[in-house]
């Protein structure tokens, strides 16, 4: 090869490369911002969705224990409530008991039972093992007003009313 042709050879493969590398600074390196910025923005929208994925199990849980309790809520008003069981279920957690009076209500559908209970305990953790059972009563039930504590020679007399709800 002879000078000018070695020298063309030069020119044209500097043009070639500076073509190439100007085509890759206004076509390439756009695109390469455009794709990092996207994968970006794709790795915030995952950290996002297993944000969201943990938030909606969460309350998916939540919405599935209300479904139950709602489940057993409905069960129990449906439940006619029978006074001699209710004695029943009293004996278990008290030594001593008196149902003092007995009023029912209405209202619409539902039938609420009154009832004034006197009670003797040993120790107030009776008394709040009770409480805690009562979550687990067949019926549905709630105490009403404040509770009456009195200590005795032999224990503690409470006195407190308790409602308790069926459907009619």
């Amino acid at each position: 090869m002879n000078k000018l042709a070695s020298f063309g050879f030069i020119v044209l493969l500097f043009l070639l490369l500076s073509v190439v590398v100007i085509f890759g600074f206004f076509v390439f390196t756009p695109k390469l911002k455009a794709y990092r910025a996207l994968q970006i923005e794709i790795k915030q929208k995952q950290q996002e969705l297993k944000r969201d994925e943990k938030q909606f199990d969460l309350t998916y849980t939540k919405l599935q224990a209300l479904q139950e309790r709602e489940k057993s809520i409905d069960l129990a008003l449906q439940r006619h409530f029978d006074e001699e069981n209710f004695e029943l279920y009293l004996q278990q957690h008290f030594k001593k008991f008196s149902l003092r009076s007995i009023t029912s209500e209405y209202e619409d559908d539902l039938q609420t039972d009154v009832l004034e209970i006197k009670v003797s305990i040993n120790t107030p953790a009776e008394y709040y093992a009770f409480i805690d059972a009562l979550n687990a009563f067949v019926w549905v039930a709630e105490l009403e007003g404040t509770e009456k504590f009195k200590g005795v020679n032999d224990g503690i007399e409470a006195h407190f009313a308790l409602k308790v709800y069926t459907k009619r």
